[in-house]
């Protein structure tokens, strides 16, 4: 699992249905058990200044525009986790990466 990673991940957090996430956490620690993401939403939140928008590509293989929920961090286990969607494209991460270091104040 490395970073940018799209996943599916049955969302017991939040909702209870399965959920598209994307990896957040350095590649650096990607050993661990856990992995930290963001979750993506195919609500309409243009007007929501944390989130950023995904149109739906081959490489990313989302299926709707979506968006990536930076202010939903979480840190969950692996085993939580179903099967590889995609991956975003560098722009678009490098946007998730720049929202995220905004919601924790880094």
């Amino acid at each position: 699992m490395m970073r940018g990673e799209i996943w599916s991940m049955r969302d017991d957090l939040y909702a209870s249905k399965a959920r598209p996430v994307v990896i957040i956490q350095s590649d650096e620690v990607s050993g661990f058990d856990s992995v930290v993401l963001c979750l993506l939403t195919t609500y309409e939140s243009s007007g929501i200044p944390t989130r950023v928008r995904v149109e739906p590509t081959v490489q990313n293989g989302l299926e709707k525009t979506s968006y990536v929920m930076t202010e939903k961090i979480a840190s969950v286990s692996r085993a939580m986790l179903g099967r590889r969607i995609g991956m975003l494209e560098e722009e678009v991460m490098r946007e998730v990466s720049e929202k995220v270091a905004v919601v924790l104040g880094l």
